[in-house]
C-alpha cells in the first residue's frame, strides 16, 4: 500500500583536519566504517528518552551514481497513561517499545543528502546530524588509541537546503525581522556563485579560522533576505530572530526554509526498492544534483575505488 512520506534535502558538509580535506579523502578510512559500526543499543534506556543508531548502511549505485544509503532508527518506548475502555476513561501504566526510522541517502558526488521520515516520530535531520557527528567522532577517538598515524578530527555540518517558496511562506508570518545571522564554515569542494557569500567563506582561510558568522540587524527588505538565504544553498547555516504577526517572538533556522516533499512509498517493498524509489523522485531536483567542478573532480578521482568497493562488498 502506497503512503506519502515526508522528505527533506540537505547538505552533508564534511571535512577533515586542519587542511579541511574533503569527505571522500577519508571515506574508506572513517566515514564508511563509522556508519557501519554496530553498537549495543539499550532500548528504552532509563537515562535517555531515545537512542539513535544506523542500520542497513550500504554503498549503493543508483542511476550510475554512488550513494551512501541506510536507515537511522530512533529506539524508544511509548508510555500509555490512559485509554478509553468500554466508553470509560481508564488510567493505565502500559509501556511499548517503538523503533521509528527514516531513510537517508548521501550523494557522494556532491554530498547532498535526502532524509525521508517513515512515520510520525521518525528521526529528523537534526537527529541525523547529531548521530552522524557522534559516531564519526567516537570512531576516530577509538581508532586513534591503537593507530600510530592518527586520524584527523572531523568538521561536520548538516544544513537543510533552502527553497525560495518555503522562505517566502515563513516570512509572510513575520511582522519584523530582528536580525539575520549566517554561520559559515569550511566547504567540502563547493563553490557558491554569489560574491557576498563567496567572500565570507574565503575569509575563513585567510584568517586561519574554521567557523564564523555575520549578523545583519533589523533588515526591512524581506525580498533581499529571501535572496541571500536562497543563495546560501545549504552551504551556510541561516538563523533569523523575528517578531511574528501575532506579536510573539521566535527563531527561524535552516530547517524552517526547506521544502517538504511527499514521496509515496510502499511499505511492503524492500529497503533497496524504496531507496531506488526515493532516488528517482529527487535525482532531478536541482538542489540534490547540483555539483561544483571541484566536487566533480574529487568524485572522479575516487570513482574507481568506490566502484571496486561496491563490486566487492555490496553488489548482489
Amino acid at each position: 500500500m502506497l503512503e506519502d512520506k515526508q522528505s527533506y534535502i540537505a547538505n552533508f558538509n564534511c571535512t577533515f583536519g586542519k587542511e579541511n580535506q574533503p569527505m571522500l579523502d577519508y571515506f574508506f578510512e572513517i566515514i564508511l566504517p563509522a556508519f557501519l559500526k554496530e553498537e549495543d543499543q539499550k532500548k528504552g534506556s532509563e537515562k535517555k528518552d531515545a537512542d539513535f543508531f544506523f542500520r542497513d548502511v550500504k554503498l549503493t549505485n543508483v542511476k550510475g551514481e554512488f550513494v551512501l544509503a541506510g536507515l537511522i532508527v530512533r529506539s524508544t518506548t511509548l508510555k500509555v497513561k490512559s485509554r478509553i475502555i468500554n466508553g470509560e476513561l481508564v488510567r493505565t501504566n502500559e509501556v511499548y517499545p517503538s523503533d521509528p526510522y527514516s531513510y537517508f541517502l548521501i550523494n557522494l558526488k556532491n554530498h547532498r543528502m535526502v532524509l525521508v521520515k517513515n512515520q510520525k516520530g521518525s528521526p529528523t535531520l537534526k537527529n541525523f546530524s547529531v548521530t552522524a557527528r557522534d559516531k564519526i567522532k567516537t570512531f576516530i577517538r577509538e581508532e586513534n588509541k591503537v593507530r600510530e598515524e592518527r586520524l584527523p578530527n572531523v568538521n561536520l555540518n548538516v544544513v537543510a537546503i533552502p527553497f525560495k517558496g518555503a522562505i517566502e511562506e515563513e516570512l509572510k508570518k513575520v511582522k519584523k525581522i530582528k536580525n539575520v545571522t549566517l554561520r559559515f564554515y569550511p566547504l567540502n569542494g563547493d563553490i557558491i556563485d554569489n560574491e557576498t557569500v563567496d567572500y565570507l567563506t574565503e575569509s575563513l582561510e585567510k584568517l586561519g579560522s574554521k567557523t564564523g558568522n555575520i549578523t545583519y540587524n533589523t533588515p526591512d527588505n524581506k525580498d533581499n533576505v529571501v535572496s541571500i538565504i536562497k543563495d546560501t544553498k545549504g552551504l551556510m547555516k541561516p538563523t533569523i530572530r523575528v517578531k511574528f504577526n501575532n506579536g510573539t517572538s521566535g527563531t527561524l533556522k535552516d530547517d524552517s526554509f526547506t521544502e517538504v516533499m511527499n514521496i509515496p512509498l510502499d511499505e511492503e517493498e524492500t529497503f533497496n526498492q524504496n531507496i531506488d524509489e526515493i532516488t528517482g523522485k529527487v535525482i532531478n531536483k536541482m538542489e540534490f544534483n547540483e555539483t561544483s567542478e571541484e566536487n566533480r573532480s574529487i568524485y572522479d578521482r575516487m570513482y574507481t575505488k568506490l566502484e571496486n568497493a561496491y563490486n566487492k562488498l555490496f553488489k548482489k
